[in-house]
């Protein structure tokens, strides 16, 4: 093997380190998010989309917080923390509106369950997060 395979083999393994943490950091935003969003649809009685939006927002800052401390921390740099959250916070707005109108069409045209449709959603927008985020938001160029 050479030392170039060696390089590319520890990249790789890199990749698939950041992409299981930020999965199993999206598994807690999936129960934030499908928890306030049952809760506040259920018990509180608001309208599961306007439930749903809110469980995205609040999960958006907890991934954020947990993907920049424990996920990607050995890849960025404190001090530009403000910057990457607003990155963060955009590519989540993205995510989040194909979520709401994926979640949308899925209960509205075809009646599917609203938290089946969540998760749907989620996983729909959980990859091209987690592409865009660790590029452009984390800084891992590789």
């Amino acid at each position: 093997m050479t030392l170039r395979d060696q390089d590319k083999g520890s990249r790789l393994s890199l990749f698939a380190k950041h992409a299981a943490k930020y999965y199993a950091v999206g598994a807690t935003g999936i129960v934030v998010n499908l928890g306030l969003l049952y809760y506040l649809t259920e018990y509180v009685g608001l309208w599961y989309f306007l439930s749903y939006a809110l469980g995205i927002s609040v999960s958006i800052t907890s991934n954020f917080i947990l993907n920049k401390f424990w996920t990607f921390r050995d890849s960025i740099d404190s001090q530009k923390i403000i910057v990457m959250y607003v990155k963060f916070v955009s590519v989540s707005l993205v995510g989040m509106a194909i979520q709401l109108g994926s979640v949308y069409v899925l209960v509205e045209s075809l009646t599917v369950y609203y938290m089946l449709a969540a998760l749907i959603s989620i996983c729909i927008a959980g990859a091209i997060n987690f592409i865009i985020n660790r590029r452009w938001t984390f800084g891992v160029k590789f």
